[in-house]
């Protein structure tokens, strides 16, 4: 295999002026260098020995991905549309940097920290990571670290670097349209009470008080097992024909009620109306089409991408948390005033 010393003989530079055209370090290269070494490249195969790399103390090029798995899930963190989709963009948005990713998931907290502080990686992405947990990380490694959606994230906290959404205003702009159609019940449904689900609750709440007419609230937690989740749901269909919404923390949990009023002869959104929170692949396939509350997963990659690339270069940021937008999408699964 043709080496970055045999590359630089070929173009009549220096191995440091190949390197640096390859990790995309190209402030002192001319355009006229970068595109003979890129040519060279390209044309002998060349490809970088990075796992050497990460061995040693040089820039490995590698970003390590770490995803704290949901309590609440089965098995794996991609059984989740979410964490596919963060994964796919960030892929894609660390490869046009000349960056490539290293992940590691577990709900074993402790197994992921090994692996944070086990490797010589140029930069960390945490998803869902608890507090406690990225605090210890950041003990015992040097390298920037960013974080996405931390859980427990204490308030007026500005040590680490965050990236979430506006999980309060999304839970806020839901239940105020659920309460413009004329529900007069809403019934918030999450997998845990703390971190984002948490925060969309107290957006429902804040709409609820705000309301001008009297709105009846109610709070459950889903279990963890389906046969558990059916027999809660089983006791909601005495809200059938009142005026009531089921507004869910996540598409797929919303998803999975519609089915199961379904087999019971339910009719949605005429005798019970359903929302959710995502818009992932759930909320449009299944049917009716669920009315949710989109929140935008690249946004929140790009963010966290640019981010971390200012910390790798040594960069100011202007901030510590960053929120992303989120977007109130109307389909057919939320009854309408006529």
């Amino acid at each position: 295999m043709v080496t970055i010393k045999e590359i630089a003989r070929q173009a009549g530079v220096s191995t440091t002026t190949v390197s640096n055209v390859l990790h995309k370090k190209n402030a002192r290269v001319s355009a006229e260098t970068i595109e003979k070494v890129e040519r060279l490249l390209a044309e002998n195969n060349y490809i970088p020995r990075l796992g050497l790399n990460a061995l040693t103390n040089r820039s490995s090029r590698i970003i390590c991905i770490l995803i704290t798995t949901p309590e609440f899930a089965r098995g794996s963190a991609y059984e989740t549309p979410f964490y596919g989709n963060m994964l796919g963009h960030l892929e894609q948005l660390l490869r046009e940097r000349g960056y490539y990713i290293m992940i590691f998931s577990d709900k074993n907290v402790e197994e992921i920290e090994k692996m944070a502080v086990g490797w010589n990686v140029d930069g960390i992405i945490t998803i869902s990571m608890p507090y406690r947990h990225l605090q210890k990380i950041a003990g015992l490694s040097e390298t920037p670290i960013v974080s996405i959606d931390m859980d427990e994230m204490p308030e007026g906290n500005e040590t680490y670097y965050q990236i979430t959404s506006e999980d309060k205003k999304g839970g806020r702009e839901m239940a105020r349209y659920l309460i413009q159609q004329g529900i007069k019940r809403i019934v918030y449904l999450a997998n845990v009470d703390h971190g984002a689900d948490h925060l969309r609750f107290v957006g429902v709440r804040e709409a609820v008080r705000e309301a001008d007419c009297e709105i009846l609230l109610e709070e459950k937690r889903l279990p963890r097992d389906y046969r558990e989740r059916k027999k809660c749901y089983q006791d909601f269909l005495k809200y059938v024909g009142t005026d009531t919404a089921l507004f869910f923390s996540t598409d797929f949990n919303a998803a999975e009620m519609i089915s199961f009023l379904h087999r019971n002869h339910v009719k949605i959104p005429d005798e019970i109306s359903v929302a959710g929170m995502d818009d992932d692949v759930f909320a449009s396939i299944v049917y009716p089409r669920l009315t949710t509350i989109r929140v935008n997963v690249e946004e929140k990659a790009e963010t966290a991408v640019e981010v971390l690339m200012k910390l790798i270069n040594g960069e100011e940021c202007e901030k510590n948390v960053y929120k992303t937008t989120v977007q109130l999408i109307k389909r057919e699964s939320v009854k309408t005033k006529s």
